[in-house]
């Protein structure tokens, strides 16, 4: 497991190139007259996925820096991109730059990205035209890479009775064999796109454009001060296993729960105001209702209704917090 994280590599098991979207992205690219690259090849797992889809190609190119089995050209090819290739579809490696640090890992000091998924995606992204790339399911809310992406697939596993899937989307089951990290497909073109379709499996749950709109405005207001042990509104911002749980709560239902200055799933919060605890909940619940929960983190492991697990951040609870702010209200 060492060796895989150094060098970020988690094969791939499960198969999303039999999702709608994917289909339509072959038939753009014109997959099935094309040499197709990958890149970061390990195993040669996704060749045989799309295969399996019934899916053809011209003929493939692997390479990988440590090859898994044979047929895989041995390169870097984050210092040594394999150049000539109009299509790639990729599994890259993912390694968060503070994971790295913390670990004693390797990490290119010729990124500025914090995560070496990125800066691999950005090296297939200057070199290839159409990219289907499988990543952490966080990239739909980092704003990179927007200007050709196409479609993205929040890859939700299949759960023990199929809960929230069709038929078609069950086969996505799980994408790796070491790693339960929510996953998305990521699709792009060659030219610029208007917009981004975002997808949970075969579900179509809007463009991206669409799904902001449903955000409140951001809020700067640095007097809501989260981890505050005194403070007069208390949050659990992470879903239990069973169902959507997060919400904002009386700061005496968390009794003498310990306030830690890092802890990102249980606070209380100093609120210059009267808040109204119910409102505030129906507010959360209308935003995760009509984004879907794309701009909720996805947090690994899924809950017993089929879904990711999610976790609220503080910029966006702030911004719920600031709707009701009674001196924004008076200066309208």
């Amino acid at each position: 497991m060492d060796k895989k994280r150094a060098n970020g590599r988690y094969y791939t098991r499960g198969n999303p190139f039999q999702l709608k979207p994917f289909q339509r992205w072959a038939k753009d690219s014109n997959l099935e007259q094309q040499i197709v690259l990958e890149p970061f090849a390990g195993a040669k797992d996704i060749p045989r996925l799309i295969d399996s889809s019934g899916f053809l190609c011209q003929d493939w190119a692997f390479y990988d820096i440590g090859p898994g089995t044979e047929g895989i050209v041995q390169r870097d090819t984050l210092t040594d991109f394999p150049k000539g290739f109009n299509v790639c579809i990729t599994n890259p490696p993912w390694l968060a730059r503070n994971s790295a640090t913390r670990r004693g890992l390797p990490f290119p000091e010729t990124t500025n990205h914090d995560d070496l998924y990125k800066y691999a995606l950005e090296q297939c992204l200057t070199y290839c035209e159409w990219v289907a790339a499988i990543i952490p399911e966080a990239f739909i809310r980092s704003g990179l890479f927007c200007h050709r992406l196409c479609d993205f697939i929040s890859l939700v596993p299949q759960t023990q009775n199929g809960t929230g899937q069709d038929n078609q989307s069950r086969n996505t089951s799980r994408m790796f064999d070491d790693t339960e990290h929510p996953v998305g497909l990521a699709l792009f073109a060659p030219h610029g796109t208007s917009d981004v379709r975002v997808w949970r499996n075969n579900q179509l749950l809007g463009k991206l454009s669409e799904l902001r709109r449903h955000l409140p405005l951001a809020s700067r207001n640095r007097n809501i001060v989260f981890n505050e042990p005194k403070g007069n509104l208390g949050l659990i911002a992470i879903d239990n296993t069973v169902s959507a749980s997060i919400r904002f709560c009386s700061p005496a239902e968390l009794g003498e729960y310990r306030v830690r200055y890092q802890c990102r799933s249980i606070t209380k919060i100093g609120v210059p105001w009267c808040v109204d605890i119910d409102v505030l909940n129906v507010h959360l619940a209308t935003i995760r209702e009509r984004t879907h929960d794309v701009f909720f983190t996805a947090f690994k492991g899924l809950r017993s209704d089929g879904y990711y697990r999610r976790r609220l951040d503080w910029t966006l609870a702030r911004a719920i917090i600031d709707i009701d702010n009674p001196q924004l209200t008076l200066n309208i």
